[in-house]
């Protein structure tokens, strides 16, 4: 009876721990595919111009690459993956404002996803 109830516990604890590494984004495997989809969100939505693009296209294709080094390096600890991305959002949102127009960096800030949702590429940016 001891070592059900233990058991049982265990697997609680180990379901909670799981579903609140969850939260967190995957590493994405194909970085340029989504880098260009979000370009092309991006274009749409802010009228972004050539150079704004090759700007941005970097700044994105970068930043993914980072986050899927620090999901990889954080997958079991969800706190330490929340004070690094957030570290590296900000830094990211710094690079993308100075690329943009004032006009267009709070239109960007705008489409920020309600919540982390993984058929919105623009989640990418911002969870």
């Amino acid at each position: 009876m001891k070592y059900t109830l233990l058991r049982c516990f265990l697997y609680c604890i180990m379901a909670i721990s799981v579903a609140s590494a969850s939260f967190a984004q995957a590493p994405l495997a194909n970085v340029e595919g989504h880098t260009n989809a979000i370009i092309g969100k991006l274009t749409k939505s802010l009228s972004l111009k050539e150079d704004q693009q090759a700007k941005l296209k970097g700044y994105i294709s970068e930043f993914i690459t980072q986050r899927n080094t620090v999901v990889a390096e954080t997958a079991a600890n969800p706190k330490a993956y929340d004070a690094k991305i957030k570290s590296m959002h900000n830094g990211f949102y710094k690079k993308i404002k100075n690329a943009l127009t004032a006009e267009q960096y709070d239109l960007f800030l705008q489409q920020k996803p309600t919540e982390n949702d993984p058929t919105n590429v623009l989640s990418q940016l911002y969870y």
